[in-house]
């Protein structure tokens, strides 16, 4: 994930959760997150989770998640 940061954080915000601070398990399991790694896409200026996804991730595959997410957020 931290090689593809620059590459996209124009454009999508990146959050990293401490799951031993409280705010951050919140949040997580507000965002139905229970697993690490674990990514979650939220629609724009919304809570509103599109998709979630966990597990170690091949680079070419979290690329393509985050290029979906990105043309689904501009048809919006």
């Amino acid at each position: 994930m931290s090689g593809l940061r620059p590459q996209y954080q124009d454009r999508i915000n990146f959050v990293v959760l401490d799951y031993d601070l409280a705010a951050d398990a919140a949040l997580a399991k507000k965002l139905g997150v229970h697993a690490h790694p674990a990514f979650a896409v939220l629609e724009p200026d919304s809570d509103r989770v599109v998709t979630k996804f966990f597990g170690p991730q091949q680079e070419p595959d979290l690329r393509a998640r985050l290029d979906a997410a990105l043309g689904k957020a501009t048809r919006n």
